[in-house]
């Protein structure tokens, strides 16, 4: 039962007027009665409110109550009227049943007929507000079925503008709201964008709202949807004279607001907000789906970009063997088109002998983790190209295998810089050779017959050939330091600087000498080559370093003392990492620094001027730098940098 119902009731017989509110009141709680004397007041008073029913007398001052309720009809068409007649007949009723009455009711005869007047008016009323019901909820699923289906139109918009206008279109041709509009955010003012030929009627061209400055911005802003029924009464309004009196602004998410207006008061009921909210819902959903499509595709072609500047090969693999994508770097590589990449599956870029090789990465990628493997490609002109790939498995949401991502990097001048140094270390293995077994055999033949020679005869003569014969020796050794101090240094691990230090430490013979190691590190190197570095260094040091010895610079001397102290320690500064060898002897004067790195340089009669040349030659293989400077005790330091930070 509905429970507060407002009845309007027109006549001038005031002993009517009074019987029937009495009645209506009884029979009712919630009715309320207001009255009016005329039709022109009667008209006046519906105007100004909502009532849920009229009822009226048929001899009214001036006019009918068939006449007034044309002029009801034309205001309310669904308003329940109920002709309460003190006096008339069959073709009143007939008149007032063809106008569209409610009911006709005589008033004549005692207390029946008020009684009758209370049970149809709350009748009325009751089935009137049912229809309505019924019909707003009939209207609304239909709408929102056709909603619905307007969606599909919805998602297969490209364009924002798209948007708007299937916005526009939908509110005017589904949910029958005439005037409205959208309009976009665009920094600080809201712009239109679509709107409908009535906007244009009431508005010309709907203006651009800046922030701050209308109801609009109000709700885009706070991210509300506000419903006016007479905005004429709403501070905050852009345009005071606008004809426009009702209002929904519904946001589009940071996207902009839907406007939605008409000329009459309180135009928009529950339903219909409720279905321009469905709308706005939709299209709020398409703009954002506009705006992840868009974020994707910058996203795509910066990605797409940035692999494209590699001149590496890039490729992502499906689980049938297809390419799934690739950089601008296949087709440059391999000759074929993008077209052809397409259809090809990844054995056609490879040569048969290499079939097993390629289909065993990928099936052990998929299987496990990251797999590198070295292979040829087979160009479109048969070239082949040795490459280097990289690759690791991919997985989906659910960690199922869709596919193998890799790299693959141009190997062509690492395999000829490895077959250069293959020659070049055929070379070296030649000469240590003939140094070695051409040059050691006439010596050993020398010294055993300068043997003989010494029990033949005694002569200071045969000394100095026994002398010569050491230097040569040691000049022997030393060119077969050098030439393998140029080898590559491929046995590459991670030792201790300090464990090194103290190995190569046990084969100094100078018992007054103090070795001092005041830092330690980590450092990947050619262990036997590093060995052979420090142990010049170190000798350099005590054998040059000693109190009143004679500096040779390259591992040598002719005078040895003791007592002097070697320190060995770690150079960790901002753009060098590395170590350093320095003792506390008489140095190296600087003129002579750069010059005691070059092969023969010997400032002693015995040294052969290799030591530092092969420290140095070493250094180089590493990719490091030794130099060679003052320590902080006055003698010599020798630098060793340019190792990865520890």
């Amino acid at each position: 039962m509905t429970d507060r119902i407002r009845v309007l009731h027109v006549d001038d017989d005031t002993a009517i007027v009074e019987a029937a509110t009495s009645a209506l009141e009884q029979a009712h709680c919630g009715i309320t009665v207001e009255t009016e004397t005329s039709v022109a007041d009667g008209l006046e008073r519906l105007d100004s409110g909502t009532f849920g029913c009229v009822v009226a007398g048929y001899e009214l001052p001036e006019q009918t109550g068939v006449e007034f309720l044309d002029a009801v009809r034309k205001r309310a068409p669904d308003l329940p009227f109920v002709l309460f007649a003190s006096e008339g007949s069959e073709a009143a009723a007939s008149d007032a049943i063809s106008a569209g009455v409610t009911e006709y009711i005589r008033a004549d005869g005692g207390a029946e007929p008020y009684a009758r007047l209370a049970h149809t008016v709350v009748d009325a009323v009751e089935r009137t507000a049912d229809d309505i019901e019924y019909t707003q909820s009939t209207r609304r699923e239909r709408a929102i079925e056709e909603l619905h289906s307007t969606a599909r139109a919805f998602m297969r918009a490209t364009t924002a503008d798209a948007v708007a206008q299937i916005t526009v279109d939908t509110a005017r041709t589904i949910l029958n709201m005439p005037a409205n509009g959208v309009h976009f955010a665009d920094g600080e003012r809201l712009y239109p964008v679509a709107w409908t030929e009535q906007v244009e009627e009431f508005l010309g061209t709907p203006p651009v709202f800046e922030a701050g400055e209308s109801l609009a911005w109000q709700a885009f802003e706070t991210g509300e949807a506000k419903v006016h029924d007479d905005i004429t009464s709403v501070p905050g309004r852009y345009n005071p004279e606008t004809d426009i009196r009702s209002e929904i602004i519904l946001p589009l998410g940071d996207h902009g607001v839907l406007l939605v207006g008409s000329c009459e008061t309180g135009a928009f009921d529950e339903t219909d907000v409720t279905l321009a909210q469905t709308l706005s819902v939709h299209a709020t959903a398409a703009l954002n789906r506009l705006d992840r499509d868009h974020q994707l595709r910058e996203e795509r072609e910066f990605i797409d970009q940035a692999l494209d500047t590699l001149d590496d090969l890039f490729y992502v693999v499906d689980t049938d063997g297809s390419l799934r994508r690739w950089n601008e770097r296949i087709p440059e590589v391999t000759g074929y088109s993008d077209d052809e990449i397409d259809g090809m599956s990844v054995s056609e870029f490879f040569p048969g002998d290499e079939h097993e090789t390629i289909a065993s990465a990928i099936h052990e990628t998929r299987s496990g983790g990251r797999v590198t493997v070295e292979a040829e490609v087979l160009t479109a002109d048969g070239e082949r190209i040795p490459y280097e790939f990289s690759g690791t498995r991919l997985t989906d949401t659910d960690g199922a295998v869709s596919g193998t991502v890799g790299i693959g990097r141009d190997i062509s001048q690492h395999r000829a810089y490895e077959q250069q140094l293959e020659r070049q270390n055929e070379r070296l293995n030649e000469f240590t050779s003939i140094v070695s077994h051409d040059l050691r055999n006439p010596l050993t033949i020398a010294e055993g017959n300068l043997e003989l020679a010494r029990e033949e005869c005694d002569s200071d003569a045969l000394d100095t050939v026994s002398r010569a014969h050491e230097r040569m020796r040691a000049l022997i050794d030393d060119l077969l330091s050098f030439a393998r101090a140029g080898e590559t240094a491929t046995d590459l691990e991670t030792v201790a600087l300090a464990d090194i230090v103290e190995e190569c430490w046990q084969s100094v013979e100078d018992e007054q000498a103090t070795l001092v190691v005041e830092d330690d590190r980590q450092i990947r190197a050619d262990t036997a080559k590093l060995r052979r570095l420090l142990s010049n260094l170190i000798r350099n040091s005590v054998e040059h370093g000693s109190a009143g010895a004679q500096m040779s610079a390259d591992g040598d001397a002719d005078q040895r003392g003791g007592g002097v102290t070697v320190r060995i320690g770690v150079i960790e500064e901002l753009d060098q990492h590395g170590f350093y060898v320095a003792d506390d002897g008489p140095g190296i004067p600087e003129d002579d620094r750069q010059q005691a790195f070059e092969a023969g340089y010997s400032t002693g009669e015995s040294g052969t001027g290799f030591g530092l040349k092969i420290v140095q030659r070493i250094a180089e293989v590493h990719g490091w730098t030794v130099t060679a400077t003052e320590s902080e005790a006055g003698g010599a330091r020798f630098e060793v940098t340019g190792l990865d930070p520890a």
